[in-house]
């Protein structure tokens, strides 16, 4: 547990942060001051790990905006220019801080840093200007589609009319009396059906060979074109590449996210805090978890893996529901220690339309806990973590988290729901206001209070893979730390260093190695014996356990097919070149195919 007073953050980081803190709420009071009748008074807020007690020394800040005197469900920010986000983006710029607003998230955020230096700052006012000039189209996109779909709408109806009035209307309607005469007929012609006759002794079974012949022989070739002119995609890392407008890790200053629209993050943040004063081994147990996270690279929602948020939700799903006894009491559920605490539901509200109750009397907690009477658990924090690991690595034959149908719902009792409870077996996509919000259920958190948001939307197919492969890898080093064995898989805190690799085409999947394509490489040898004892043979985990860990890796790899058999006039060559059939060999076989189709037509007249 030396690590825990490095990565804690100490007083004076969070003194610095409050007063950057006050820095932000003043100029955003100013810029509402400008325009009183429009813009509302407001002050800004830390939430999250910064209020919660779980944050680690040099974390970003988050920060929410609250409007005062008014429902915080009614508040609503949109992105347009003369509204709070763009207002507040352009006048942090122009006062030298970094800023750049986020539209295409759930809610409108603005990333800013304390010092971006000379260069950045330019990158980011320059792309402020750029925006101003847009057209208006340009700018809010999801207006001008707003638009087009009434129009479409209005142009649906009067296609509707006049497609009715076409259809019960004669074809020669209004023509002349002897052309009229010619559609008259034509429309006997064919309600006859003569003209729709089958030609009489067609092979209908080798045309439709030689059509399934021809279309397999296009498709390859298209196939092939597409191959040679599609761009290659990167190869996956899970440190995303910065942007040209990105901040850098170090260099700028505090760094901070304000969100415009966050009224359950508030409580959310104190339901977190509330559960670090229930055990005083909660907050190091965490520390740990989101330290190791960062060193290990799988705590990015921009780059397809975890937020930090998530591990604190599993790292207490783990103290509430696995550990036994439990190490913590669940918060939302009605038990009390004693009757003269503050009963269930007594401090019920509802926030943007959902339920929010919660143990959260501070001072009744610390009371409990002092007193002893919250868990009767007396494990150390190591063999926590130890437990933590091997839970969500699927691994030993204990309790095991099911990743591929199961839902974390610290809310419920148990903790466990399934994917199929929640309908989250599917990826959807929310449009709206501009933006698409992409809803991925391969892994799944349930927020304890908004019931439709997926903690762990962010985690892509390769983000899984690697948060898996992490937590085996853990499991692997304190399993055998704990039997005596140097680990075969480096220290626990090592850090992830990625190597570079080539990229590929976009179309193809370069399977998994159990890194989701990382070109992290880790030494695997048998771990070496004690003095005096037999070399030990490197242990063969059990990792077959589909109903507990199904493989989330490439596919398996499809048997080849039989080849074809092709008629006609080609040669055996040509058939065996007939997966690299060049464009003018299928453009000759075509026409020898049709040709012989005209003659059977021919004959058969």
């Amino acid at each position: 547990m030396r690590e825990i007073p490095i990565v804690e953050m100490g007083q004076a980081e969070r003194d610095e942060k409050e007063s950057f803190r006050k820095e932000l709420e003043k100029v955003c009071q100013e810029v509402c001051a400008t325009d009183p009748e429009r813009l509302p008074k407001v002050s800004i807020e830390g939430f999250g790990s910064f209020e919660s007690g779980f944050a680690s020394a040099g974390s970003d800040m988050d920060l929410v905006l609250v409007v005062e005197g008014s429902d915080p469900n009614a508040t609503c920010f949109s992105p347009l220019e003369d509204d709070l986000p763009r207002s507040l983006e352009k006048r942090l710029l122009q006062l030298g801080y970094g800023a750049h607003l986020l539209t295409r998230t759930r809610v409108p955020i603005i990333k800013v840093c304390q010092t971006p230096g000379s260069t950045l700052l330019s990158k980011l006012r320059a792309e402020r200007e750029n925006w101003d000039r847009l057209d208006r189209d340009l700018k809010y996109p999801h207006l001008k589609k707003d638009e087009d779909e009434h129009a479409e709408d209005d142009l649906a109806v009067a296609s509707e009319k006049v497609a009715e009035d076409v259809a019960t209307r004669p074809v020669h309607d209004g023509l002349p009396g002897d052309i009229a005469a010619v559609f008259d007929e034509r429309e006997r012609f064919v309600s006859d059906g003569a003209s729709l006759a089958a030609p009489k002794n067609t092979d209908e079974a080798e045309i439709a060979k030689a059509d399934a012949n021809t279309t397999t022989l296009t498709e390859a070739n298209l196939k092939a074109g597409e191959n040679a002119q599609r761009p290659r995609r990167e190869p996956w890392t899970r440190e995303r590449k910065a942007g040209p407008l990105d901040f850098p890790k170090d260099g700028v200053g505090i760094q901070t996210d304000i969100n415009f629209f966050n009224p359950l993050g508030i409580h959310n943040t104190q339901m977190l805090r509330c559960y670090s004063l229930c055990d005083s081994r909660v907050r190091p147990m965490i520390l740990f978890i989101k330290s190791w996270a960062k060193r290990r690279k799988i705590n990015s929602s921009y780059s397809g893996t975890l937020p930090s948020y998530g591990y604190v939700l599993m790292a207490l799903h783990y103290l509430v529901n696995v550990a036994r006894p439990p190490v913590l009491p669940n918060l939302q559920h009605p038990w009390r220690p004693h009757d003269r605490y503050t009963p269930h539901s007594a401090d019920r509200a509802e926030v943007e339309g959902w339920e929010v109750d919660f143990w959260r009397r501070e001072d009744e907690i610390k009371q409990a806990a002092h007193r002893g009477t919250l868990t009767r658990n007396d494990d150390t924090v190591g063999k926590l973590l130890a437990g933590f690991f091997q839970y969500y690595s699927s691994q030993g034959g204990q309790p095991s988290f099911h990743w591929m149908g199961q839902v974390l719902s610290l809310r419920s009792f148990g903790g466990i729901l399934t994917k199929e409870e929640k309908g989250w077996v599917k990826a959807v996509t929310e449009q709206g206001a501009g933006k698409q919000v992409q809803h991925r259920y391969l892994f799944a958190i349930e927020d304890p209070f908004e019931l439709t948001h997926n903690v762990a939307r962010t985690v892509t197919h390769n983000g899984i893979v690697a948060i898996r492969d992490e937590f085996r890898r853990a499991h692997r080093i304190l399993r055998a730390v704990g039997n005596g064995y140097p680990p075969a898989d480096g220290e626990l805190f090592d850090h992830l260093v990625e190597e570079a690799a080539e990229a590929t085409p976009a179309d193809v999947n370069p399977g998994s190695t159990g890194q989701a394509g990382q070109q992290h490489r880790q030494s695997r040898q048998a771990p070496t014996p004690r003095h005096g004892q037999a070399p030990v043979q490197a242990t063969s985990l059990d990792v077959t356990n589909i109903e507990a860990f199904p493989s989330l890796g490439a596919a398996k790899p499809k048997q080849a097919a039989a080849p074809k058999r092709f008629h006609g006039s080609m040669k055996k060559q040509e058939i065996a070149e007939a997966g690299e059939i060049s464009g003018e060999k299928a453009k000759a076989f075509l026409e020898e195919l049709k040709r012989k189709r005209a003659e059977g037509s021919e004959q058969a007249n």
